[in-house]
């Protein structure tokens, strides 16, 4: 119910003093205003985001970008549309570390300020472009509809297809009966298999279908429980190296891919396989031996038995769309259509068909999408506003050594939040950083991209560190330390091994 006019005066007051005295202003009297101003605006069935603790890191967030927007303006001899961008860039990477808005949320954000101020619909003079003609709205706009966002709906759609038809754990169930039973070959199997699905659909529903198989496997080694952690750890690791493979495997793929692509570096899904899948195969590899050794599977034994199930006609439908569409990403090079337009075939073909219903479309995971568009639209703005420019003379990192930099700041902050946005921030940086270095910046453009996507794959230290983490984690069979121990280290591994690769590789292509 609405307070009293005066009821209202008092608490708004409190809430401002809340805004002001952010770091000493109680909390609990902070979460009273905010009820008192809010609460006649919540509906019952959709209540409102609010929270002392998020509204007061939202505003924390807003008041350092705010701080480092008036510092350029006023102790800089920057333009307006640099500064503008500063305040914006910092306010991102402040709300993706935090999560005060959900992170599609802040994409969206992001669009929408870079409009207001460096589009300037409005025309307001405080927000003129003072380096050029403006860029208009269309070019905030367009990341929504990249070919990339394109890309990435078909692969959604392709992996809800199968995932609708079962074909997934139906393949992956006759697959593994050739594997045997002793405990080491099946793990191995379910590495590879998790490995081979997470390529091309998502890394959490590969997680949840790879997980919901295994644990009736794991009736029969009931007095050995260190080979259900094993089996449960390596499914997460497996989905998340997996995750490296394709352009669609990640969302930090795609945004890498769409951001080459914007600087004249078309990278082909072949091409990203070439590099992805080798990888791939070397850190499962490595991710096997180590859980092996630390859960000491060779001396566990046990039975296992495998049921598998037919594949209904709608179910072959989908295997020939989906082999067709991967067959077409493969040969691009003959037929030259581009890897988005390839990407319609699924979206129209399970559609049109009622693969897909209504309902499925609107369970994909569209956040995700925004998510990616949101990053695509933030190095759009660091790039046209000169903000690159600057940050490329004001931190201090040379060619040596730039890239082992942002490789660890990358694999640190996949750890702790969102890959995705840690590849948002970190790659349109790493972008600004390599136009100030002299001559060809190709192959380090390609470095920053393509290293710092994979990069991101391998922070999986912690539970929250991926949804496939989280799965795991969830079936209360792992603590927090083996996480840290076994994944944490595998992902070190691949880390020092990019890095190791990056140098090498520089040595061919400078």
């Amino acid at each position: 119910m609405p307070t009293s006019g005066n009821n209202i005066q008092q608490n708004a007051k409190k809430f401002l003093k809340g805004v002001v005295f952010i770091g000493t202003y109680p909390t609990k009297k902070l979460q009273e205003a905010i009820d008192h101003v809010y609460g006649y605006l919540q509906d019952e069935d959709v209540p409102l985001r609010f929270s002392s603790r998020l509204l007061s890191i939202f505003i924390t967030c807003l008041i350092l970008a705010g701080a480092c927007t008036f510092y350029s303006f006023h102790y800089t001899d920057n333009n307006k549309e640099v500064s503008w961008m500063l305040g914006i860039f910092v306010l991102a990477c402040l709300l993706w570390i935090t999560e005060a808005l959900p992170l599609f949320a802040t994409a969206l954000l992001i669009i929408g300020l870079e409009i207001l101020f460096l589009a300037n619909p409005a025309g307001w003079k405080a927000f003129e472009f003072e380096s050029g003609i403006a860029p208009d709205i269309q070019f905030f706009l367009s990341p929504i509809a990249d070919p990339v966002i394109i890309l990435f709906l078909g692969g959604f759609m392709m992996a809800k297809a199968v995932a609708k038809r079962k074909i997934d754990a139906s393949i992956a169930t006759y697959i593994l009966k050739y594997f045997g039973e002793r405990p080491q070959r099946i793990l191995l199997g379910l590495m590879l298999i998790t490995v081979f699905f997470s390529m091309w659909i998502s890394n959490t529903a590969t997680t949840t279908m790879m997980i919901t198989m295994a644990i009736p496997m794991l009736a029969g080694f009931k007095d050995a429980p260190g080979f259900t952690k094993a089996v449960m750890l390596s499914i997460a690791i497996a989905a998340n190296i997996g995750g490296l493979g394709t352009p669609i495997a990640s969302p930090p793929n795609a945004l890498a891919q769409s951001l080459l692509h914007t600087n004249g570096i078309p990278i082909a899904f072949w091409e990203w396989m070439m590099i992805g899948v080798p990888f791939v195969f070397i850190m499962t590899w490595i991710a096997y031996k180590i859980i092996v050794y630390t859960f000491n599977i060779k001396n566990i034994t046990g039975t296992v038995t495998l049921e598998s199930k037919p594949i209904s006609s709608s179910g072959k439908f989908v295997i020939i769309i989906f082999i067709s569409t991967v067959v077409l990403w493969l040969t691009e090079p003959w037929h030259k259509l581009p890897t988005a337009v390839v990407a319609l075939l699924p979206i129209v073909a399970f559609t049109a068909s009622g693969q897909l219903s209504s309902k499925d479309i609107n369970r994909l995971d569209w956040s995700t999408l925004l998510l990616i568009a949101g990053g695509i639209a933030l190095g759009k703005g660091v790039s046209v506003s000169g903000l690159d420019v600057w940050l490329t003379h004001s931190l201090p990192l040379e060619p040596s050594y730039f890239f082992p930099v942002l490789a660890l700041t990358t694999m640190l902050l996949s750890t702790l939040i969102s890959n995705t946005a840690a590849v948002n921030l970190l790659i349109p940086l790493g972008i600004s950083i390599v136009f100030g270095f002299a001559g060809d910046s190709t192959y380090y453009l390609k470095e920053i991209c393509i290293g710092l996507a994979m990069v991101a794959s391998m922070g999986m230290g912690l539970p929250v560190s991926t949804p496939s983490n989280s799965i795991a984690y969830s079936q209360g069979h792992l603590g927090a330390n083996d996480f840290l121990k076994t994944g944490g280290l595998v992902g070190l591994i691949g880390t020092t091994i990019i890095i190791l690769v990056a140098y090498l590789l520089r040595y061919f292509f400078q």
